[in-house]
């Protein structure tokens, strides 16, 4: 027999009816716990008493059979505000337009990516610079350098997540979610090569 779910339930309740209707099958229970604590920093789920976790404005929508499509359409509508900014990454019933996160900006939508990949081509080749022999050192600063905009992000988004139920390590967890999936999506780079000189 299938479980009957309501809009009141335990947030052990509430992990099970997520992972069974709304996030993707790769999520862990813990992360879909996290996820569900991020939901309640913005108000989609409210504490109703010590251990009873109630869905936005459930009171007013009595039949459980409606929950699944409830929950759907309010995490959609949700996805439209800045609040609900990374929601499309933690939604598996439906493929939303997600924002990618790109190293140099925040996030940003799929149309904007196209316009600075293009603005990036055109302009690469003048700013190239010469392959030179690198120490220690130099590649350390490299790497420093190019991790740099990551970390930016990085800060950026966890900053945005942290609530009063998702604390700065919490955040970091879903936030390599979110960049993980990102990932999985993203156009492969064309190979070059950095610092190998001819030898004649």
């Amino acid at each position: 027999m299938d479980k009957v779910y309501s809009g009141r339930m335990t947030l052990d309740e509430w992990i099970s009816f997520f992972i069974e209707f709304i996030v993707p099958d790769d999520l862990s229970e813990e992360t879909v716990e996290l996820f569900l604590r991020y939901l309640a920093d913005i108000n989609a789920l409210t504490l109703a008493d010590d251990s009873l976790w109630e869905w936005k404005d459930w009171g007013s929508r009595i039949q459980p059979e409606n929950l699944v499509s409830v929950v759907q359409n309010d995490l959609e509508s949700l996805c439209d505000r800045e609040s609900g900014f990374a929601l499309p990454y933690f939604i598996g019933f439906k493929d939303l337009s997600k924002k990618y996160i790109d190293a140099t900006t925040e996030l940003q939508d799929e149309d904007s990516l196209k316009k600075n990949r293009n603005r990036k081509q055109r302009g690469g080749a003048e700013k190239s610079i010469p392959a030179s022999d690198f120490s220690n050192l130099q590649i350390v600063k490299k790497v420093g350098k190019q991790l740099q905009p990551f970390m930016q992000i990085e800060e950026s988004i966890v900053s945005r997540l942290v609530g009063e139920r998702v604390s700065k390590q919490d955040a970091k967890k879903l936030f390599h979610y979110m960049f993980g999936k990102m990932n999985s999506k993203a156009e492969p780079r064309v190979w070059e090569q950095l610092s190998r000189k001819r030898h004649r």
